[in-house]
């Protein structure tokens, strides 16, 4: 594929910091218009990187390039970026106006430019109701729909967003998450966002990349990272470590299978074989609380079906998250409807082999 189908490629970027790699030979290319987003916790160096993009930090090693062109050297007014920090560095004593046309003002457009510009934001964001308000005036969530349309009102090739959506609460996150596909859809620009939230990577990503330690531990799309993460640690991150996880060993004969949710257990023969086939004697069944059945009775499960008890739910809206627990291990299952239990009622919590996730005890790397 040729440099020209891409709006940006980062090669081998290395950053050191006091003798420490924030940052270890991290590469990848986006194609013009296409969301990254870049996944990790505090500490991952998602921020660095975005700079050094931007051009505020300086790599030690590798190039970024832009259009095909190296702009290392280049001060950041010069590459065609836009960068949106957490911290919300709004002018305090400006209105929302004065605030998303302040980048436009700097470039010195001319003030009809500006008022179309400026309203075309604020309606993609809608608070085109608060343009005449002062920034300190603002709540949380309409301080961050400013600084996303400040940087957005800036025409750039590539606009890098560092969690752009974090200490909000869930309501708001989930309607700014709405907007911003939208917003990628409308303005058909290219955006790389950093975040700590695996929700708002998997739900806004056209890819993601998963950051740890300054080094990338997996790619792909969203759903490909999600139903096929590498190791059982990515998969408890994903899922907040609302993981459903079971310990099983078979013999060196492939004969004998144990469970240490206890003796109450039946495995689909299917699921049995496929079991047996595994080259390792101990794994780590895993399954996400969406691909887990918790009820009263289930007469057929088509993986592994366990004997539980149920201890309580979540409310979340929409749904449920249903606990069980066996052995000291707990199990969640999300569903639309409560089930017909009290506390302390004996359930069966069900596993299908379709949704399971193997890992080996041993290395904690996915075999299937």
């Amino acid at each position: 594929m040729s440099k020209s189908e891409y709006i940006i490629q980062v090669k081998n970027i290395v950053k050191t910091y006091n003798g420490r790699k924030v940052l270890n030979d991290i590469s990848f290319a986006l194609k013009r218009g296409e969301l990254l987003a870049i996944l990790g916790p505090p500490g991952s160096g998602k921020t660095t990187l975005l700079k050094i993009i931007a051009g505020l930090i300086k790599q030690d090693v590798g190039d970024i390039i832009i259009d095909g062109r190296i702009v290392n050297d280049l001060p950041p007014y010069e590459r065609g970026v836009s960068l949106v920090f957490e911290t919300l560095a709004l002018y305090p004593n400006m209105s929302v106006y004065e605030n998303i046309a302040s980048p436009l003002i700097a470039e010195k457009k001319d003030k009809e430019y500006i008022d179309k510009r400026v309203g075309e934001i604020a309606k993609l964001l809608k608070i085109e109701h608060i343009l005449d308000r002062k920034a300190d005036k603002l709540s949380g969530g309409e301080r961050q729909r400013v600084a996303i349309a400040r940087a957005l009102a800036k025409e750039a090739e590539i606009y890098l967003l560092d969690e752009p959506l974090s200490n909000l609460d869930a309501k708001i996150r989930y309607a700014l998450r709405t907007e911003f596909k939208k917003l990628k859809s409308i303005l058909g620009k290219t955006i790389i966002l950093a975040t700590s939230d695996p929700i708002d990577a998997l739900a806004l990503g056209d890819n993601v990349i998963l950051l740890f330690n300054g080094a990338i531990i997996q790619e792909g799309r969203p759903s490909d990272v999600y139903y096929a993460p590498r190791n059982i640690s990515i998969a408890r991150y994903l899922t907040g470590n609302v993981l459903n996880e079971v310990s099983i060993s078979i013999d060196s004969y492939g004969k004998s299978v144990s469970v240490d949710a206890g003796q109450e257990f039946s495995i689909d023969p299917y699921f049995l074989k496929v079991l047996r086939e595994v080259s390792e004697t101990s794994i780590t069944l895993a399954s996400y609380a969406d691909a887990c059945i918790i009820d009263k009775s289930i007469e057929s499960c088509s993986g592994i079906k366990i004997a539980g008890e149920f201890i309580g739910y979540e409310y979340r809206g929409s749904e449920y998250l249903i606990y069980a627990r066996k052995n000291g291990r707990i199990f969640r299952s999300l569903r639309t409807n409560l089930p017909n239990v009290t506390f302390g009622e004996k359930v069966d919590v069900c596993i299908p082999h379709t949704n399971a996730l193997l890992f080996s005890s041993k290395t904690g790397d996915l075999i299937r």
